[in-house]
């Protein structure tokens, strides 16, 4: 049981990443901009957010490995699966979507 709860812990500190490079690449591409380098703020910006969606599928990718391994004993409360996979859909899609935004609007 320990260790499907200390996945959930992992898998939402996984998402707090994947937010942060997202964030991080907004800024980057949208306030890092210098005459000279424009170019290089909006890649780095981009390559940033997809960072982030690929820190979320790595994470939950171990995150359902981890939910096949273990097994709560019987009779003990099994956690919620859907409260993180909803988490990693919406941090999946706000990652796409702001390297997509990114891309379009340079």
């Amino acid at each position: 049981m320990r260790d499907l709860l200390a996945s959930n812990r992992t898998m939402l500190a996984w998402i707090r990443t994947s937010l942060s490079f997202a964030g991080l690449g907004f800024v980057v591409a949208k306030f890092g901009r210098t005459a000279a380098m424009i170019h290089f703020a909006l890649a780095l910006g981009i390559f940033l957010a997809l960072v982030g969606l690929l820190f979320t599928v790595i994470g939950y990718v171990q995150h359902q490995a981890t939910w096949r391994v273990e097994d709560p004993p019987p009779g003990a409360p099994e956690p919620l699966r859907w409260p993180t996979v909803t988490a990693a859909v919406c941090c999946t899609v706000t990652c796409a979507l702001v390297a997509v935004y990114l891309a379009v609007s340079s």
